[in-house]
């Protein structure tokens, strides 16, 4: 890695006028945090420093997970299934325990240990209709290794529809047209995917629920303490059992261009010929990643309001191998946004509620360790956080983005308002606060698009029943994803080369921090989030149908008008928890939000009132909407009594 050694010795250099992100990026950056292994504890003593520098409260979160780390992957490219020598092979070694450490291979975390060996099968992007579709074709898939494109969905349902279709095992590429060399010059020339490199990730089962797969639905405890856990058969049942390994967009096309050709029927009803195999070509695979139980540390910084409740954001530290986007910053934007408040709080500012900041770690591996801090203080958190906000790759360019809970658009609105719209360095300033670029480009009122999972916000939104927004920014088109190069000079060359846009969303965290922990509870519009559930309620009239749809429209517009009407105080119950399906939804019980979900064969995206949508006849989805109506109906009256 010469070019690395070489670039790296002006980045160190940092100019007198250089913004603070950088410096907080380049430092956090220095080493490789994977969450587990001592590299990431650097991070730990870094975010601790820099809160602590800023005025902040800190306490250290330990807790021992399962945890699922690689030591040796080998991939065997075999002529054909009986071939003893292959025609090529890659092999990674990796000690999660070295000091120094080495950067984590590409690697897919909850891979099944052990051999492989079957003929090769394009599976598209391994979604249900591609493995129907090669079935049609009587394309046969049972014993053989699946090769899957990333994109369309979670990676781990890719590997969990390839078990249930009979795979032995799975090979995960990106090809070059989406993130290599056919989208611009790779690096260290530009921003986008050696074909050599991967995609890394985890493939464990996010969707029936995320955490810690040992303790489903309670805490993980702090390192030496026993807890009863999910082991044996049930653990094994949970997790996947075949075999996975990422691989580079060049090998891919090596073994595509080896696949037996077949005719198959397209989307638009034609057929075309394309190299599908199964085989000749076979590929053996040997994993060894162990799952065993290691200590994480989330950072958890405070500062006092006047009440004992309080906003919180949140963002993970650790990162697949350094994460200068993913997810360092979203760190380093909370840091900003720590010195910001931290400024206010010296020069006499205590705000009426008090503000929380979580840097969380494993998130990587699935959420881990917001789900277990989630689940540990729950019952505190439904009563006394009146909102989360969460940060991940925070920083891709400078056009802001923002998902969430519907009813916290007007908090929103008015934290924007106070922020100027980002330029690049030597350009003229607008003029506009970001608010006013947002509502020029989106209308008046921009619709928050409803959060599924994928982030830290899963346990607060979806199991808590709390307010969440997503924030970030985008805008700079780049292909580290997941990668080795997803590093301190990659952001400094090409994704925020004058660090504005780090700096603005550092703002933005603050502001809306600010806004929040001075608005409270009354932050949160409880009619317009009724209305826009309507909303959505009308739009889901071909998946819930007609009839049912406009059933449940007509019931949150009757609550948003009795809110209308109701005198000024305090709501009677929080919307989200008053709506929730308390013994959770079918499958996956952790979920306890009815209202919309992660959807179980795309994983990040939502899928608005999931009960419904998946009962299994006419009779259980009329159940599930009486019972959600009739909740409805409660919450109409509370609000009309008062």
């Amino acid at each position: 890695m010469l070019h690395l050694a070489l670039s790296l010795a002006p980045a160190l250099l940092i100019p007198q006028d250089a913004p603070a992100s950088r410096a907080l990026s380049l430092e956090l950056c220095k080493a490789p945090r994977l969450a587990g292994t001592p590299s990431s504890l650097h991070a730990v003593e870094s975010v601790s420093r820099a809160l602590r520098a800023a005025g902040w409260e800190v306490e250290l979160d330990r807790r021992e997970v399962l945890l699922s780390l690689p030591r040796r992957l080998e991939v065997s490219v075999l002529e054909d299934a009986g071939s003893l020598v292959p025609e090529f092979e890659r092999i990674w070694t990796y000690d999660p325990d070295a000091r120094p450490p080495g950067d984590l291979p590409p690697f897919n975390a909850w891979t099944a240990s052990g051999t492989a060996t079957g003929e090769v099968v394009d599976v598209g992007y391994g979604s249900r209709a591609d493995f129907e579709r090669l079935l049609a074709g009587r394309v046969k898939v049972s014993g053989a290794i699946a090769l899957c494109r990333y994109g369309k969905g979670y990676r781990g349902i890719k590997v969990a529809l390839a078990e249930e279709y009979g795979c032995v095992g799975m090979l995960l590429f990106t090809p070059r047209d989406v993130d290599g060399d056919g989208r611009g010059p790779v690096w260290p020339e530009g921003p986008w995917k050696p074909d050599h490199e991967a995609q890394r990730g985890a493939v464990g089962p996010m969707t029936e629920g995320p955490g810690d797969p040992t303790t489903p639905g309670w805490a993980s405890p702090a390192p030496g303490v026993e807890v009863e856990r999910r082991w044996g058969e049930e653990l094994d049942a949970f997790l996947p059992g075949i075999p996975v390994q990422p691989i580079g967009a060049a090998d891919a096309e090596r073994i595509i261009s080896s696949l037996s050709r077949r005719r198959l029927l397209t989307e638009d009803g034609t057929r075309k010929s394309s190299a599908i195999g199964p085989g000749p070509v076979a590929v053996r695979m040997t994993i060894d990643a162990p799952r065993e139980l290691r200590s994480v540390v989330n950072v958890v910084g405070t500062l006092p309001g006047r009440s004992g409740s309080f906003v919180m954001a949140g963002n993970h530290r650790d990162a697949w191998v350094r994460g200068a986007r993913d997810a360092a910053s979203g760190t380093v934007t909370l840091l900003r946004a720590a010195q910001h408040l931290g400024e206010r709080a010296r020069g006499g500012w205590v705000p009426a509620h008090g503000v929380r900041l979580a840097f969380w770690d494993a998130e990587e591996s699935g959420l881990l360790g917001s789900t277990e801090w989630g689940e540990a203080f729950a019952d505190s958190l439904r009563t006394d956080c009146v909102a989360y906000i969460n940060g991940d790759a925070v920083v891709g360019g400078l056009q802001l983005n923002v998902s969430g809970t519907p009813g916290l658009e007007d908090a929103l609105e008015r934290a924007l308002d106070r922020v100027p719209e980002p330029v690049r360095s030597g350009s003229p300033p607008t003029g506009r606060t970001i608010g006013e670029a947002r509502r020029e480009r989106l209308g008046d009122r921009p619709e928050l698009g409803l959060p599924g999972s994928g982030s830290d916000f899963a346990v607060f939104l979806h199991h808590l029943g709390l307010p969440v927004l997503d924030i970030t920014m985008s805008g700079v088109p780049t292909g580290e994803y997941h990668t080795a190069f997803d590093d301190f000079l990659l952001m400094d060359r090409f994704v925020d080369p004058d660090w504005v846009a780090h700096e603005t969303a550092g703002h933005v965290f603050a502001e809306l921090l600010a806004e929040l922990a001075e608005g409270g509870f009354d932050s949160f519009d409880d009619a317009t989030a009724a209305r826009e559930l309507g909303r959505h309620a009308r739009e889901a009239g071909e998946a819930l149908g007609e009839e049912l749809a406009l059933e449940l429209a007509g019931a949150f517009e009757e609550l948003a008008s009795a809110i209308d009407g109701a005198a000024e105080g305090r709501a009677p119950a929080r919307l989200l928890q008053a709506l929730e399906h308390t013994p959770g939804l079918d499958g996956r019980p952790w979920f306890k939000n009815q209202l919309w979900a992660p959807g179980l064969e795309t994983g990040y995206g939502s899928e608005t009132f999931p009960r419904i949508r998946l009962a299994s006849d006419g009779d259980e989805r009329r159940l599930a909407t009486d019972q959600l109506l009739e909740q409805i109906a409660e919450l109409t009256r509370a609000w009309s009594s008062l």
